[in-house]
């Protein structure tokens, strides 16, 4: 994933791509991220290695906020439960 660097807490944005990729690695998906150096990048992306660009114009901060802490709430622990922020998605077929 290229994104931008968090102006504000880019040490908790780093912690958490690393869980990302730790979580994962669990389930044989390797997950590698990186912060664009040029200043520019606004849009939020992954490449994968089967050929395809997401471009995810949220990031990955897509679900409205729930409660994390209520233990008997389906959204807290089913994702298909939580309610989602309008958010646009772009497959695009990169060139090799």
């Amino acid at each position: 994933m290229l994104t931008a660097e968090d102006e504000f807490s880019a040490d908790k944005q780093i912690d958490n791509f690393q869980k990302i990729a730790d979580s994962c690695q669990g389930i044989g998906i390797s997950f590698s991220w990186e912060f664009d150096k040029t200043g520019t990048k606004h849009d939020r992306d992954i490449t994968t290695d089967t050929g395809w660009k997401i471009v995810l114009s949220r990031g990955l901060d897509i679900f409205q906020r729930y409660e994390l802490n209520e233990a008997f709430s389906f959204s807290n622990r089913l994702q298909q439960h939580r309610q989602c922020k309008e958010f646009n998605l772009t497959y695009v077929k990169v060139k090799k």
